[in-house]
């Protein structure tokens, strides 16, 4: 006796378990730069899930001839937690993004930047997170900038909800 077995699953249910539910899209040849080479996806950060951590890749050496070597972090074969969803990489002098960030947060379908302590802040648009700022929490709306680090930050990303 042969059973065949008929599984109706509509093509959108299919197409929502394959896609991010947001992506973070870079401004500027930095913050394009600054995303390591396995999470780059055509100048994209893909968001899986929620709360999604960003910080910096601390894992950054000079050569004896003065380039930059980065030991990117991979997430298959890691023991542990893992502090960030993503490490992004800082080649300024002076570093605008902390190893621990900023985290997005879904509530209620409704979307939140928060400051983890960073020591330069962020922003989402023009408003101040974080740092000397009064505050550590922001909502961010389809299509809003989000700046990692001073107001002169080239790591600068629109947040576009799928």
């Amino acid at each position: 006796m042969e059973f065949i077995m008929t599984v109706s699953i509509e093509k959108d249910e299919i197409r929502k378990a394959f896609l991010p539910k947001a992506v973070l899209v870079a401004q500027t040849n930095e913050a394009s730069a600054a995303i390591p080479v396995k999470s780059r996806h055509d100048e994209m950060i893909p968001i899986w899930k929620f709360p999604f951590r960003i910080g910096r890749e601390s894992r950054v050496e000079i050569d004896e001839d003065g380039h930059i070597l980065v030991k990117e972090r991979y997430k298959h074969g890691v023991i542990g937690e893992r502090s960030n969803d993503i490490y992004l990489i800082d080649f300024g002098e002076r570093l605008q993004i902390s190893r621990e960030h900023l985290r997005i947060d879904e509530e209620d379908g409704r979307y939140y930047l928060i400051d983890r302590g960073s020591k330069c802040g962020s922003a989402v648009n023009d408003e101040r997170i974080g740092n000397d700022s009064q505050k550590e929490r922001a909502e961010l709306e389809d299509g809003d900038t989000i700046i990692l680090g001073t107001s002169a930050s080239p790591y600068r990303y629109t947040f576009v909800v799928l």
